[in-house]
């Protein structure tokens, strides 16, 4: 089975799990290689997809638009490379399939016009800082892809008073997260500063960092160091930390009421990464057209962290650690508690893509499903107290009402329930199907 160690000592919502983090927490980021053929799917962030605005035979540069947000809760998409439109076809993506872009790279990297002009970001208005940002295409980095404008922009009548960067990375293996912020911690903090002139009664700024990366809290500390309401705040390291409610409990007390947004309680919550790419958008006017992904797992010869271009393969990222040295049981887009299974290499990197995880075969046998033995361990570790097992058995009995009466929609997919179940029940996969089910019949 997949070896990891759980320690509940008495608490609910979460579980320790093994980090497999040392294989690539100290190693700087790297540049990835960059293929012949390029994938861009239109469908790399929650919302409607993005409409193509190229044609097959159409040249493109790097950084120009190749489809173009399909409505309010949308990203654009840009070619991060130059080259020849190939094809505009269904490909495999992580989690199924997609209609893609197809780009031939030419290598000579012709750059498109910025967004804006580069650096001038300070002069900018609320206006100006949203605008790019909606423009730049930007989504949640940290596996959520959310629209990042959007979520710039809570609902009227709703104030924020809190804004939080989200460090924590509790995800196992991932390191991507932890490098930028060593690396990159100045433009975390400017990225901030731009965010000021978004929530004019900004009074609270929390950087949290699980506590299992003291570089990275020190990192931040002194980049803000001239800052006295920006409050960098170790958190003691727990799957799943980093979620959105989790979080703005933990580092301000409140809780975000069953199927309401951060905004209800007056925060916004960023990822780092997320939150540095506003900044280059506004400040070198650079659309999202790159990221970093870690690269780990036992089967992989030289874990990596990996500054990529979206619409880079996967097999070309493994080529670049070397390969496997031994046969994977599992490949995963992002880690092994929310991410994805893999089975096709030629699927994508995209905006939110965290991680490449490799298992070994016993790393990834979960054993044979059993009956439930109404341990109530799934109930347990729930991070928003829902009753999996229930939801899970209500979609399994065809029950879709149900399931949605007992909040299968507040899930946030973390994957505690079916890691900690002893029966080895697909728990998380039930209630995915759950939510897409509900999904369906309210869009009826």
């Amino acid at each position: 089975m997949f070896y990891m160690s759980f320690s509940f000592m008495g608490k609910h919502g979460g579980s320790h799990p093994e980090e497999n983090k040392s294989r690539t927490s100290n190693l700087a980021i790297e540049d990835a290689s960059v293929p012949k053929i390029m994938v861009f799917p239109v469908s790399m962030h929650i919302g409607a997809p993005a409409k193509p605005v190229v044609e097959v035979g159409d040249t493109v540069k790097a950084g120009q638009l190749i489809a173009e947000a399909g409505g309010f809760v949308s990203a654009n998409i840009y070619a991060s490379v130059s080259g020849e439109v190939i094809a505009l076809e269904k490909r495999p993506i992580v989690g199924g399939e997609a209609d893609c872009i197809i780009v031939k790279n030419d290598y000579n990297y012709t750059k498109a016009e910025p967004l804006v002009e580069p650096g001038n970001s300070q002069n900018m208005s609320k206006d100006d800082i949203l605008g790019t940002v909606r423009k730049a295409g930007i989504a949640g980095m940290g596996g959520a892809t959310f629209p990042t404008s959007v979520k710039l922009s809570p609902p009227p009548g709703m104030t924020v008073d809190s804004l939080i960067i989200n460090g924590a990375e509790c995800e196992p293996y991932s390191t991507s997260d932890h490098r930028v912020m060593v690396e990159h911690p100045d433009e975390i903090v400017k990225g901030i500063n731009l965010s000021r002139k978004l929530f004019p009664l900004l009074k609270h700024i929390y950087i949290g960092i699980e506590d299992n990366k003291p570089d990275a809290i020190k990192a931040l500390e002194k980049a803000s160091a001239d800052y006295d309401d920006i409050s960098v705040r170790p958190l003691k390291t727990m799957y799943p930390r980093g979620s959105e409610k989790n979080l703005i409990k933990s580092l301000t007390g409140r809780e975000v009421p069953p199927g309401g947004l951060p905004a209800a309680v007056r925060c916004v919550v960023l990822n780092t990464s997320t939150i540095r790419s506003c900044y280059r958008a506004c400040e070198f006017g650079e659309p999202l057209i790159e990221r970093v992904v870690s690269v780990s797992g036992t089967p992989i010869k030289n874990p990596k962290n990996l500054r990529v271009k979206i619409g880079t393969p996967m097999d070309s990222l493994i080529e670049d650690c070397g390969g496997f040295i031994e046969v994977p049981g599992k490949i995963l887009g992002g880690g092994p508690f929310m991410g994805k299974t893999v089975s096709d290499l030629g699927v994508p990197i995209i905006k939110g893509t965290t991680a490449i995880t490799v298992l070994t075969p016993e790393e990834a046998n979960i054993g044979d499903e059993q009956d439930c033995i109404m341990c109530a361990e799934c109930i347990h570790v729930c991070p928003v107290s829902l009753q999996p097992i229930l939801i899970s058995d209500a979609f399994e009995r065809g029950n879709i009402e149900k399931a949605k009466e007992l909040g299968a929609m507040d899930c946030i997919e973390c994957g505690n329930c079916s890691f900690i179940c002893p029966s080895k029940i697909p728990l998380l996969e039930n209630i995915r199907s759950a939510k897409a089910a509900i999904k369906h019949q309210e869009a009826k």
